[in-house]
């Protein structure tokens, strides 16, 4: 819970500090906040239920510039009712200084494993040398020791997140 109170502190403080002409750097890291709903099923059974809340901690190097692309690397922890930690990583795409679209792989590796696909989409406000960003994403996870045998799970998230220029 202290990280999620830093984070809302970081954006707070963002904020307070009035609006700046931040766009995406070279290099950037990134502190995100991320809670939704899970859809799961298979064997003809289907459930619906809240997502962990997803704390992501990650970095982006810029690729290529036209059109501006990055790849990212996040470390990932899951809180409240399930505790676990991951990662994910894949290609960040930035059309404009306030849109950004990203695509990757991401798994949880411990204590239980779960991997698959993640997608999402966010908004970004330049505020005091830095962005913060809102942000949904959808991931699809279908693999790992704590699925069932043919079952997936469609997870919603929403979140909130402060991006930092590195260089």
């Amino acid at each position: 819970m202290a990280t999620v109170r830093s984070v809302l502190i970081l954006s707070t403080l963002a904020l307070a500090t009035g609006l700046a002409t931040a766009g995406p750097g070279l290099t950037t890291a990134e502190l995100r906040v991320a809670y939704g709903l899970a859809a799961g099923g298979g064997a003809g059974r289907s459930t619906l239920r809240g997502t962990p809340l997803v704390l992501t901690a990650g970095a982006s190097l810029a690729i290529r510039d036209r059109p501006p692309t990055s790849a990212y690397v996040a470390m990932v922890v899951e809180t409240l009712d399930r505790t676990g930690a991951g990662g994910e990583a894949g290609v960040l795409l930035t059309p404009t200084t306030r849109t950004r679209l990203r695509a990757g792989a991401v798994a949880i590796v411990a204590p239980y494993t779960i991997w698959g696909a993640a997608v999402g989409g966010g908004v970004c406000w330049p505020v005091g040398g830095v962005r913060t960003c809102a942000d949904i994403t959808a991931d699809v996870l279908v693999g790992g020791t704590d699925l069932p045998a043919g079952a997936a799970v469609l997870q919603l998230l929403l979140g909130v997140g402060v991006v930092f220029d590195a260089d």
